[in-house]
């Protein structure tokens, strides 16, 4: 079944055998009648089983707290401080699994990421338009440096119009989405992934915003409780392991076989990428 305002939309993405054209929420109030509860829960008992067992394995990867700072870490730190109605701002990259993953959404608050193409550096230009649009709601970026590298001049429009936006950078250096597309899905080494490395937190500064640096994992809880705390923009740059898998919820064989051939044709710092995917594979196992 699928219910969608606009008709040309029913089926554009998956076959239906029902198509209801109109308002969503009336729609399932017009409905609701007409559901009889299934004795047979087995479909939603195995659904509430999985998300507890996915939940627990995302909470041991959060619970790593040796150096580099592990993006899960940092993605889970933030989105225990996020305010009840905060609107956070996704980017689009590996940073987009750490956002997906790791910052729970709650009741109240609004998430937004580029979907369809995915196209790069819409996180903080996304956060200005929130905070113009609800001033006193609490807006934050979540950005990759190399999404933010593209519009980082934005910065500056953030502190002239004096908005008090959240930009939290995950600062690896790379490209990481791309370098592990080309390693896991063409078995290719990488190449042509590497920035140009920034000092953010100096740019905001220079910009006439807060800028602080985030290195030491046992630092990452204090560090954001002052960022979000205070008044203005600021600038969160959080250097994080550039070696740490965004592991697909399911690994292929072929995706391993790729990533296996991307090692042996000499793929760099392949002993350090060896190393997080088997300890990645280890916390599964416990």
């Amino acid at each position: 079944m699928q219910i969608d305002s606009d008709p040309a939309r029913i089926g554009l993405r998956y076959p239906v055998e029902v198509g209801l054209v109109g308002d969503c929420k009336k729609s399932l109030h017009a409905l609701r009648p007409l559901l009889k509860r299934n004795s047979r829960r087995y479909f939603l008992s195995d659904a509430q089983k999985a998300i507890r067992e996915w939940r627990e394995l995302m909470s041991r990867h959060e619970s790593v707290t040796s150096a580099p700072l592990k993006p899960q870490l940092l993605a889970a730190e933030l989105g225990k401080r996020l305010a009840t109605d905060a609107i956070v701002n996704c980017d689009s990259g590996s940073v987009t699994v750490w956002w997906a993953r790791h910052v729970p959404v709650r009741r109240g608050q609004a998430h937004t990421v580029s979907g369809n193409l995915a196209s790069m550096a819409c996180g903080l230009p996304y956060a200005i338009a929130a905070q113009l649009a609800y001033p006193k709601r609490q807006c934050v970026a979540f950005v990759g440096d190399g999404g933010f590298t593209m519009l980082m001049g934005e910065l500056a429009t953030a502190v002239k119009y004096k908005l008090p936006v959240k930009i939290i950078v995950l600062k690896n250096n790379v490209l990481g989405h791309i370098r592990w597309e080309q390693m896991v899905f063409l078995g290719n080494p990488e190449y042509g992934c590497d920035l140009a490395p920034i000092n953010f937190a100096e740019v905001a500064r220079a910009c006439g915003a807060a800028g602080f640096t985030l290195e030491d994992p046992a630092e990452c809880g204090a560090v954001l409780d002052h960022a979000l705390q205070m008044p203005g923009p600021v600038v969160v740059e959080a250097t994080v392991d550039p070696n740490e898998p965004p592991m697909p919820a399911t690994l292929s064989a072929r995706q391993a076989r790729h990533f296996a051939e991307a090692l042996a044709r000499g793929t760099r710092e392949r002993t350090k990428l060896l190393k997080n995917v088997l300890e990645y594979k280890v916390r599964e196992l416990v």
